[in-house]
């Protein structure tokens, strides 16, 4: 026998958990889903649950990559329905079922807001975040080599001179300065010009920390 599910709308917010992730957490240029297909094909839910059941799980499972916050549900039939391209009164009688749809999607508090987590998902978003932050360290650490390469080649451009091109806690600074005050073009001008801060800084040192 299926119980009656509560409606979240009649739960204090104070008494659910609140969502692990960052309410105005974006994954713009999110298009792939990690997926632990293992897990998947031999969890309780896939192999206890009607195939279309299943399917429906898996697209809410897709759609939620795109929500606010991401990887979380409206807990809302009508906003379900229209996401799962499905008449009301169908959704309705699959959220339940037994095994529903919806299985192991809890409700949250999201920033005042009510609506649904799945611990798997949560999961998934994790790990999306934490690719997501080591390519943009890896990146700008590429950026980097790439710039220090250059600059040698940029100071003597500039009139420094091989000595000048050669110190590496020059060619860090003046690349400090150059990131700060010239996010387009390193001109020779520009290069000039950090060359010249970093030469009044360097005088500007008590005598035994100028390097």
């Amino acid at each position: 026998m299926t119980l009656p599910r509560p409606s979240p709308r009649l739960i204090e917010t104070g008494q659910l958990p609140d969502y692990p992730l960052d309410p105005n957490q974006r994954l713009t240029t999110h298009f792939f889903m990690a997926w632990h297909h293992d897990r998947w094909l031999n969890s309780r839910f896939r192999l206890s649950a009607p195939p279309d059941v299943g399917g429906l799980a898996f697209d809410l499972f897709c759609l939620s990559q795109k929500q606010t916050p991401v990887g979380t549900l409206p807990d809302d039939d009508v906003q379900l329905a229209a996401l799962l391209m499905l008449d009301l009164k169908a959704w309705q009688s699959y959220r339940a079922r037994d095994w529903s749809p919806l299985y192991k999607w809890v409700p949250c508090q999201c920033d005042g807001e009510v609506r649904l987590m799945h611990g798997v998902v949560v999961e998934i978003i994790l790990e999306s975040l934490s690719l997501r932050e080591k390519r943009r360290v890896e990146g700008e650490a590429g950026r980097r080599r790439k710039r220090l390469a250059r600059l040698p080649d940029q100071i003597l451009e500039a009139g420094g001179t091989r000595k000048m091109a050669a110190d590496p806690g020059l060619l860090e600074r003046v690349d400090g300065w150059l990131a700060q005050h010239c996010p387009g073009n390193r001109t020779r001008d520009m290069v000039r010009r950090a060359l010249e801060a970093d030469a009044l800084a360097q005088s500007d040192l008590p005598q035994g920390l100028a390097v």
